[in-house]
């Protein structure tokens, strides 16, 4: 499993700030930050084309691109 590790300051602000939305939402901290990411990361593939379909949902996954084979 790959890790990404984020430091903030002790002086930093906002692990609180996400630690309280995230209980607003009824999450994780870290499935905010997920959300976060996937957000930032909606426009970048936007010209992959249409969709591939697959056999199996699992093959439809590793086809599109959304997890590894």
């Amino acid at each position: 499993m790959t890790k990404i590790q984020l430091n903030f300051s002790d002086r930093d602000t906002l692990p609180e700030l996400m630690e309280r939305r995230a209980q607003e939402l009824g999450i994780t901290v870290e499935q905010l930050i997920k959300r976060f990411i996937c957000v930032g990361m909606q426009s970048y593939d936007e010209d992959a084309g249409p969709t591939i379909p697959g056999e199996t949902l699992e093959d439809f996954l590793v086809k599109n691109g959304l997890v590894k084979d």
